[in-house]
């Protein structure tokens, strides 16, 4: 009977705890209907792994490139170039702006004024991304519509449009706002009355002036029989979601909003394009319906993808939400770290329980041979799931300390960073006061900028690291043999550029992809180094990196 007893506490303390967990994990299920928590699951899995979409642009760009011959014509390079430059458009702004300056170097080549023009307007594209509106001025301003066709000044208007729109919306004087608002239309309409008739981009311009005058709606069905068109290209359906998802936010269907932000999302990450708006304004409607997690990991996504394309605009408006999701991500992992500890000491609990019935078994039956057999086991079992406690408590508070050391220095960065964009604003309006215009070009041109950024980029990654690990330098080159070990210089909190990449690598980023493009050195120059340290291992050269992420581990705490 006693026994009895027992095994029903201990069945009821089990009950009870499989509840807390399964009510823990049904408290942020959200009311979404099934369609859009469908259409959430394919897009986590394309946001949790865009590689492939990326691979097959890179193969495309490199077959591209492969099918360039020495004796080609100037003109046929050239349309190859135009191909490629098409490619990076919202892909990668420093690659397509290389290629504009290639298409116009080749038709400075030619006579043809069309191509000159092409190539001078492509570039002009690429200025206003780039922020440079001056330069982008001078060449509207020099330009003669009068020579151009119809498809030249589509792109013509196009241009004109795009550095205005930008203008009002960075202007901090309100008169000069509605000025370049009321520019930006004029150039619209002009765009729009050389449009083709089949071009979907007049679909494009027709919708945005709907939007804006309130009768949006009424192009739903049009952009709806577009989207789901089959001879509509991802990056085209993208955009037309997009478009689709704001004018169904503007008559208030939160369904379809959602719906087709996710759609415009999904099919910009498969395009695939860099820059885009999609994932970071669902992000935004996510955090507010408390999916935080979901929320912090498409902003995550969504600043990873802007800063390779180099997109001023989308990273200035990321910036402006990245730091409410990343605090309330730093608070929701705090409440779970709570409950797993929770659940922690309630596993205690029954393995306690446990002992206690086994004990009271042992003595009612008086069979101390087999007490002690079930004790010493029992035991064993208990230490060996408190060994895995410590463990798992372990991997936590380091992962725990790594993540808030990085965010919050990754915080402080965004803050320098838009107090240095303000700075240099500052000082280039004073360079205009003092020197006029070559001054500012002289200003833009300089590398100087950047690299500074960049110096204090890597010296805050660099502190950061050493903080977290002070005895990384020479806990690894303990791994290495004698005479290819490292310089340390952890007392003044500089890492060379081996020890970057090994410094990665403890932090769990092997991918040497990812690595090249946080250190902006070339995939190969990354293999080369980490060939180079396996070659001086003192081990097992394929054991390297495996040792490497035990350097300052907790006590008790081991790699798989």
């Amino acid at each position: 009977m006693t026994k009895h007893v027992s095994d029903m506490k201990i069945l009821t303390a089990i009950t009870l705890l499989s509840l807390a967990t399964a009510l823990t994990a049904c408290i942020h299920e959200s009311s979404y209907s099934s369609e859009i928590k469908n259409e959430l699951k394919i897009l986590d899995g394309i946001v949790d792994d865009n590689s492939r979409y990326k691979e097959a642009k890179r193969q495309k760009i490199s077959d591209m490139l492969a099918s360039l011959r020495h004796d080609d014509s100037d003109l046929h390079r050239y349309e190859i170039y135009d191909d490629i430059y098409r490619e990076y458009y919202q892909y990668n702004l420093d690659s397509a702006m290389a290629y504009a300056k290639k298409k116009l170097v080749i038709a400075g080549k030619t006579d043809s004024y069309r191509v000159k023009t092409d190539a001078v307007l492509d570039l002009a594209e690429r200025y206003v991304l780039s922020g440079m509106y001056a330069e982008t001025l001078q060449i509207i301003d020099t330009l003669d519509t009068a020579h151009m066709d119809s498809t030249l000044l589509v792109k013509y208007f196009h241009v004109g449009q795009s550095l205005y729109e930008d203008l009002s919306s960075t202007s901090d004087d309100p008169d000069l706002k509605v000025k370049y608002w009321g520019i930006k239309n004029r150039y619209r309409a002009q765009r729009l009355e050389y449009l083709g008739k089949d071009d979907i981009a007049r679909l494009f311009v027709r919708s945005e002036i709907a939007r804006e005058s309130g009768t949006g709606e009424n192009m739903l069905p049009e952009l709806l029989a577009q989207i789901y068109s089959s001879g509509t290209d991802n990056h085209s359906k993208a955009m037309l979601c997009y478009i689709v998802a704001h004018i169904y936010k503007a008559i208030g269907d939160r369904d379809n909003e959602i719906l087709y932000y996710i759609l415009s999302a999904r099919n910009d990450l498969t395009a695939p394009v860099n820059d885009y708006m999609s994932l970071h304004e669902l992000a935004a409607i996510l955090y507010t319906d408390g999916q935080i997690e979901r929320a912090y990991r498409y902003i995550s996504r969504s600043v990873h993808d802007a800063m390779v394309a180099q997109s001023r605009l989308n990273i200035t408006s990321i910036n402006n939400i990245l730091p409410i999701i990343s605090d309330s991500y730093d608070t929701l992992m705090q409440k779970k770290h709570r409950q797993l500890i929770y659940l922690l000491l309630g596993t205690s609990v029954l393995a306690v329980l446990l002992i206690l019935t086994a004990s009271a078994s042992i003595k009612a039956r008086n069979r101390a041979f087999i007490a002690e057999k079930k004790t010493r086991e029992k035991n064993e079992l208990l230490k060996e799931a408190n060994e895995n406690l410590q463990k798992y408590i372990s991997m936590l508070q380091e992962a725990n300390q790594i993540k808030e050391s990085y965010l919050s220095r990754y915080m402080d960065m965004c803050v320098e960073y838009i107090e240095g964009l303000e700075r240099y604003r500052s000082q280039l309006r004073q360079t205009a006061k003092s020197g006029g215009f070559e001054k500012i070009m002289e200003n833009l041109r300089s590398g100087d900028y950047i690299k500074k950024e960049l110096q204090e980029f890597y010296s805050q990654f660099d502190s950061t690291f050493l903080t977290l690990f002070p005895d990384f330098v020479p806990q690894f080159n303990k791994l290495l043999k004698p005479e290819c070990r490292l310089e340390d210089r952890s007392s003044e909190k500089i890492l060379s550029t081996e020890l970057r990449i090994m410094a990665l690598i403890r932090l769990g980023v092997r991918d040497p992809a990812k690595i090249s493009q946080f250190l902006r050195r070339s995939i190969s120059t990354v293999y080369n180094y980490k060939v180079k340290m396996r070659n001086a291992a003192i081990s097992d050269r394929d054991d390297l990196e495996k040792q490497i992420m035990n350097i300052g581990r907790l006590s008790g705490l081991t790699t798989k």
